[in-house]
């Protein structure tokens, strides 16, 4: 009697998320130890204490509610250039632009602050945020026609549009739109109108926050629920592929280099009208650059731009904090961001701790 051959069981729904859930959490903690641990390292070698420094470093970020709210807000630009690097590079677009595209943005909403007067709050903060959205997807035009016109790689062009908006707003805030009253240059005083109401009082924080909590609910809906979602990323994962299918591959490439100029762009409106109030040269410390980091410490996902940037936020804002109590530069922590953003990048650990996972749940 021939024995019959058994079906191989197929792994339980229930499995695979503990395994994948597992995988990532276990490899963030051994990262974010070693990245840690290195800069206790460097710290100790110069001669301080290690554990007075990050103590320092988290009272800085998390010490009451007013610093935790602080901390939020300086989140709140870096989730949306996260969620733009994101959206990119998931559909293999190499958008290195961010940086200009949060400078046009925010010069943008700041001119529709300050030149337009007589609205309410209901009006004026809306018509900034999209003047904000439609700045940074308007700067990535001249990328998208020389990658469709003449092929030219957006690697070379995004890269070398950040410096000519940069200069650009200089020039605007210096000469055409300088407010003669103030000692640096910077464009006039926006409206009250134009401010965005505080969601904590005596903090920095403000509805930006919630903006960009939606933003990243929405693109996660967009790229992983909806028809044209999918498409870009399926151009993402494979052009010639995607095209045969019948696929627009343009128009993917269009909309998707065009949202995630649009969503920095939000993220320059948002620090102009809820935090400077007018727009200055050299506002950003480089959070353009922060969000391709973010992004792929996130693994190009939506909602993990979420905790990787409040980690950022985190060591952004208790840095001078740390510096200020104990002493260690504030370099230390720009090494420790570089470290995570190097083993994330690598998946040293990914494969082994998924390895063992799988054995333990299975």
């Amino acid at each position: 009697m021939l024995n019959k051959s058994r079906k191989p069981t197929e792994t339980p729904i229930y499995k695979k998320i503990i395994v994948g859930a597992g995988t990532q959490i276990a490899n963030y903690i051994i990262i974010l130890f070693i990245s840690i641990s290195i800069g206790a390292l460097v710290i100790f070698l110069s001669g301080m204490d290690p554990l007075a420094a990050y103590l320092a470093l988290i009272k800085g970020a998390f010490g009451n509610w007013i610093k935790t709210a602080d901390t939020l807000d300086r989140s709140t630009v870096m989730i949306l250039a996260g969620i733009a690097g994101t959206l990119a590079f998931r559909t293999n677009v190499i958008n290195l632009g961010l940086e200009g595209q949060l400078y046009i943005g925010a010069f943008a909403a700041a001119l529709v602050g300050f030149s337009i007067t007589g609205l309410s709050k209901a009006v004026h903060i809306p018509l900034c945020l999209l003047a904000g959205m439609l700045g940074g997807a308007i700067w990535t035009l001249p990328v998208i026609y020389m990658k469709l016109r003449w092929n030219i790689t957006e690697l070379v062009t995004t890269l070398m549009m950040n410096y000519i908006a940069i200069r650009f707003t200089e020039y605007l805030i210096a000469f055409p739109f300088k407010d003669p009253t103030a000692r640096l240059a910077g464009s006039p005083v926006l409206e009250a109108s134009a401010r965005l109401p505080k969601l904590i009082q005596g903090s920095t924080l403000n509805i930006g926050f919630i903006i960009a909590i939606a933003t990243a609910i929405y693109i996660y809906w967009f790229l992983f629920k909806s028809k044209t979602g999918y498409e870009m990323r399926m151009v993402g994962l494979n052009k010639d592929f995607a095209a045969a299918s019948g696929i627009p591959v343009n128009r993917s490439y269009t909309l998707a280099m065009m949202m995630s100029g649009a969503i920095v762009g939000l993220g320059g409106a948002i620090m102009i009208t809820g935090f400077f109030g007018r727009f200055l040269g050299s506002f950003s410390s480089g959070y353009g650059w922060d969000g391709m980091m973010i992004a792929l410490l996130a693994q190009n996902h939506p909602l993990g731009v979420i905790p990787a940037s409040l980690f950022y936020g985190a060591l952004a804002n208790g840095a001078l904090a740390m510096q200020s109590a104990t002493g260690v530069p504030q370099t230390v922590v720009v090494m420790v961001k570089g470290t995570v953003v190097f083993f994330v990048t690598v998946t040293v650990f990914v494969r082994f701790i998924r390895r063992r996972l799988t054995k333990w749940v299975t």
